[in-house]
């Protein structure tokens, strides 16, 4: 490997396709290990720095670089712009003559988007392969905290240890994070403090897995919480020290301040309509020909409605007329990308008129030589002011207009401060209010001229260690409900449910799986108005998934299998299945909540998928039906002995490919030896052999896998996973030393982990003789499973189950309960690792039923 400055120099030069080159203190940040804050002016290429800045680090020092980097971006519009930009550079990379790769990079393939849907999981199957995920905050801290936000519940452990393990996250723009930039800074203060407690116990540190959070204008003590101490590991990008011309350039490019002459004079609808009037005719006057006029907003309905005033009045002029385009986070992912494809000029043109709000601030690389802004927080103008002449490209520089939000509503009395907070919405007055005393003397904004940032309220709300332990456990209650997580992912005012349309009744016994195509995100406060307003309509219709749904059960004539009609309040990060009678949602506009507004389905999942690909693909095949085991049809029959070792080999590859230590290997391939016990059970068996469709398997062959879907077991919500574990501490005398093993047998499918007890709608055995048998997850007390060589020695020799183990207290028997033993593996791993070793063997399940439905 060349030096490291080469291989910087070498890392941009072909990343950027010899089309640019890296400013100095880009290269140096390459040069050692990301710092924890990086502050640098808007538009001096932060994610380049980053990006390019890890992948030289993985190229010169692999060991020591997290595998896998992690983009947290505070809005939509950014994510699709970053990974589409990170593909390219990635793929340029992978075929340079020039690296020696030696698998230390990610490909373009290896790019993954976390932006809400459940199609792929894809990036949960390679623990091993360097990777970049670029999502929002919403979708990756509630995947951090295992509450997955649109995330099937059986995988939000698997995606919670591969964000906490090898992982270098990346905050950006930390001023809009709001609770969730304590909740990243509490997180990474939990990360530290379980590697020193594995040091101090001598198991090694891990894999390294750090935190870096990026802004123009940071503060590192924002970042100060109860935990975490601010970072003192800083670097700051100073154009006025440097020796580059072109970065001077970019922070002195002329950005003319003035104060727009309007403004609202009242919260009042008459009066924000003769407001919004105002300002369409002041855009299209204003509006230079050749170029981007932006206009932020505060709220979504005022953009809507100003778009919709705008296009009048350009639908006037004579040609040529400026493209108009609409942003904001209220749009399904295909209008959301024909209105990014606008702004991004993928015609060629540059004459354009966006309407936007704060979905622009942040990342969105785009230049306006004419900008109108309502007033907002200080530290929003800031990024505001980043999209004018952003690149110094203006001739005699941009003009930059503000809008006083404020200006008629100075008095104290009770009338002027309800409308002063309507009209402030989604932000306070006080904070309009500080940020119009930084824009009184202010004539330019160019980033030189601009004061340093103000101070940030502290969180209301912060995550603790008890609570990252209480949400490791994944059961809902049992009125099935989960904890409600968004205090720590974003302000209480700032959340959002996802909303898709379908045409209904569905005729399918599939459950409706929507595609991240079509997800709607919804802030709570207006889903509450309009599902309150559409349960009154006639042909409306809202359902929720049923967490105790099972095939071919209860289907609901009026909606779909596993979906239930939505009775309560909507809870953040719940994924909610409109009829599309239910209206609310335009094309050109995005959600409106209006139930005239009727959209059209778009990009339904197929109502039954091929059984190859849902093996092929875990998040198709992993049903969050609790007696479904999709995973064992994949279109031919496979001996469980036979895929009992698969598992096994798998299992070790992947802890050699991760160099892991020998007891590792040990508790994670015996794990991979036991799982499948419970298959052998006549319950699970029958299932199997129902599924044959016609093939010949020998008598008294156990089966893993059969040929026909879509089948479930005549035991409702029967798990063999608990059949194994059970079986497992039965063979191992219920030690206490076998806990660990148990646990990941147990665990493998992510529906029985740290609570044994039987679910709301379960019953047991009807017989006399067996009706007072203790039962859970349709395993019953008594139930027997044959003999079975497990390889390398481990035998299971046959017996009868038993359940003492989810009782409370001491057993004569099984001793400690089932919540016990889990419970204190927590306390003695840490969530961290325990579900770090669990990710593992589910891991090696699926690659072997990958390889077993292809064949292989």
């Amino acid at each position: 490997m060349a030096g490291k400055d080469a291989v910087e120099r070498t890392v941009y030069a072909v990343a950027f396709g010899n089309r640019a080159q890296p400013y100095e203190w880009q290269l140096k940040l390459a040069a050692d290990p990301l710092p924890s804050a990086l502050i640098a002016p808007t538009g001096s290429g932060k994610t380049a720095a980053v990006t390019l800045g890890w992948a030289a680090q993985r190229l010169h020092d692999p060991e020591n670089t997290p595998r896998r980097l992690v983009w947290c971006l505070p809005m939509r519009t950014l994510v699709e712009q970053t990974a589409n930009e990170l593909r390219a550079w990635f793929k340029r990379l992978s075929v340079s003559a020039s690296l020696e790769d030696s698998g230390a990079l990610p490909r373009a393939s290896d790019i993954h988007v976390l932006m809400g849907g459940m199609g792929s999981i894809e990036w949960l199957m390679a623990p091993e392969r360097p990777m970049v995920l670029v999502g929002t905050q919403d979708m990756l801290l509630s995947r951090a905290l295992m509450r997955g936000y649109a995330s099937s519940r059986s995988v939000w452990p698997m995606e919670f240890s591969l964000l906490h393990h090898d992982v270098q996250w990346v905050f950006d723009e930390v001023q809009l994070m709001g609770a969730g930039r304590a909740t990243s800074a509490q997180l990474e203060a939990f990360r530290r403090n379980e590697m020193l407690r594995a040091m101090s116990d001598g198991r090694g540190p891990g894999r390294p897995c750090r935190s870096l959070w990026i802004s123009a204008t940071l503060r590192p003590e924002w970042l100060e919480t109860v935990d975490h101490r601010p970072p003192t590991e800083v670097m700051r990008v100073d154009p006025t020290l440097t020796n580059d011309t072109k970065l001077r350039d970019l922070v002195q490019a002329p950005k003319h301040l003035r104060r727009a002459a309007f403004a609202p004079q009242s919260s009042k609808v008459g009066d924000e309509g003769e407001y919004l009037n105002r300002l369409a005719a002041s855009v299209v006057n204003g509006h230079r020909s050749g170029h981007m006029t932006l206009v932020i907003v505060n709220q979504v309905r005022r953009a809507q409605r100003l778009q919709s005033r705008v296009r009048k009045l350009l639908a006037n002029q004579k040609e040529p007329v400026p493209r108009l385009a609409l942003l904001h986070s209220r749009f399904r992912q295909a209008d959301r990308e024909r209105e990014m494809a606008k702004i991004r000029g993928a015609d060629g043109r540059t004459d354009i008129i966006v309407i936007a709000t704060q979905a622009v601030e942040a990342g969105v690389d785009i230049s306006a030589a004419v900008m109108f802004t309502e007033l907002a927080p200080w530290a929003s103008m800031v990024q505001r002011f980043g999209r004018a002449n952003r690149r110094a490209e203006v001739e005699r520089g941009a003009d930059v207009y503000w809008i006083d939000m404020l200006r008629h509503l100075s008095s104290n009395d009770s009338r002027a401060k309800r409308h002063a907070i309507t009209l402030s919405k989604p932000y306070e007055v006080d904070e309009l209010r500080e940020a119009r005393e930084e824009l009184a003397d202010l004539t330019d904004v160019a980033p030189i001229h601009l004061p340093p940032p103000l101070a940030i309220d502290p969180p209301l709300r912060v995550v603790r260690r008890r609570d990252l332990d209480d949400l490791f456990d994944t059961d809902s209650d049992l009125t099935g409900f989960d904890v409600d997580i968004s205090q720590w992912v974003r302000d209480a005012d700032d959340t959002d449910i996802r909303v898709f349309w379908r045409e209904l009744p569905v005729t399918s016994n599939e459950p409706p799986k929507p595609s991240a195509s079509e997800l709607c995100a919804v802030p709570i406060g207006l889903a509450k108005k309009w599902i309150d307003a559409t349960r009154r309509l006639a042909g409306a219709a809202l359902f929720v998934q049923d967490p105790q749904w099972r095939r071919q059960e209860d289907l609901v004539t009026a909606g779909a299998p596993g979906w239930i009609p939505l009775r309560e309040d909507p809870w953040p990060g719940m994924t909610v299945m409109a009829a599309i009678q239910s209206g609310g949602y335009r094309e050109d506009l995005g959600f409106t909540g209006n139930r005239r507004h009727i959209p059209t389905q778009v990009g339904s999942a197929p109502s039954g998928a091929n059984p190859v690909e849902s093996a092929v693909r875990p998040s198709v095949g992993e049903s969050e039906g609790h007696d479904d085991d999709s995973m064992s049809e994949t279109g031919r029959p496979v001996p469980l002995s036979d895929h009992l070792r698969q598992v096994a080999h798998e299992a070790l590859g992947i802890c050699e490919a991760l160099g892991l230590d020998d007891a590792t290997r040990v508790v994670v391939t015996r794990a991979a030896r036991w799982h499948d016990l419970g298959k052998a059970h006549e319950v699970f068996q029958d299932t199997m052999r129902r599924g044959l469709n016609g093939h010949r398997v020998p008598e008294g062959v156990l089966l893993a896998k059969t040929v026909k879907r879509n089948l479930r077991h005549n035991r409702a919500y029967f798990r063999h996973e608990l059949a194994s574990a059970l079986a497992f501490l039965a063979h191992e005398n219920w030690s206490r030393d076998a806990d660990l093993v148990a646990f990941l047998i147990a665990a493998h499918h992510g529906k029985v982990r740290m609570n044994l007890r039987a679910l709301p709608r379960e019953v047991g055995p009807r017989e006399p003789e067996r009706r007072s048998a203790r039962f859970a997850r349709g395993v019953w007390e008594g139930d027997r499973l044959p003999a079975l060589e497990l390889g390398q020695g481990d035998v299971w020799k046959g017996g009868e189950l038993t359940l003492s183990v989810m009782d409370l207290g001491l057993d004569e028997t099984t001793y400690e309960s089932w919540t016990e033993r889990t419970r204190e593996l927590l306390l003695e791993f840490g969530p961290f690792q325990l579900a770090w070793l669990e990710t593992l063997l589910r891991i090696a399940d699926w690659r072997a039923s990958s390889m077993e439905a292809s064949g292989g």
